[in-house]
C-alpha cells in the first residue's frame, strides 16, 4: 500500500521557492488519535515535538529521561526522550521521539522509526512524496 502526499513550497528571501513537505499523521494518546502536521525532514535523526505535545499526547515529561540534542545551527539543548504511537499507511509505528523546550520549533518527522519501515520516494516530477511498507 501506498501513501502520497503533496509538496508544499517555503519562499526563502534571496532562494525563492522551496518544495517542502508537510505531512498530516495521526499519533496515539491513552485517551484519544490526535492529527498533527509534521514537517518530513531528512537530516533530523528523532521525531521532534515543543514540549506542549507532551500533555495533549499524555505524556508525562518528569518521567522521561533528558538529553542533550545539538541542532544543525550547534546550538545544544536538554531535550525529553520518549516514544510516541504514530499512525502511518495503516500502521502503528512505535517511534523515539524528543520533546523541545522551545516552543518556536516546528513538529519534525525524523528518520529513527522510519526510514527502516518505508521506501520513500521523493517524486519531484509529480511534486510529491510516497511512504510504500517494506
Amino acid at each position: 500500500m501506498k501513501l502520497k502526499f503533496p509538496y508544499g513550497v517555503s519562499i526563502l528571501p534571496d532562494f525563492g521557492s522551496v518544495p517542502t513537505i508537510y505531512l498530516w499523521l495521526y499519533v496515539q494518546s491513552p485517551s484519544q488519535v490526535i492529527p498533527f502536521s509534521f514537517l518530513f525532514d531528512t537530516g533530523a535523526e528523532l521525531t521532534s515535538f515543543p514540549v506542549s505535545a507532551a500533555e495533549k499526547l499524555g505524556i508525562d515529561l518528569d518521567k522521561c529521561s533528558r538529553e542533550a540534542m545539538t541542532g544543525y545551527e550547534g546550538t545544544t539543548i536538554l531535550a525529553y526522550r520518549s516514544k510516541i504511537k504514530l499512525e502511518i499507511n495503516s500502521q502503528i509505528l512505535n517511534i523515539p521521539c524528543v520533546f523541545n523546550p522551545n516552543e518556536e520549533v516546528p513538529i519534525l518527522l525524523g528518520r529513527a522509526g522510519i526510514l527502516d519501515k518505508f521506501k520513500i520516494i521523493l517524486d519531484g516530477k509529480k511534486e510529491e512524496i510516497i511512504f510504500e511498507g517494506i
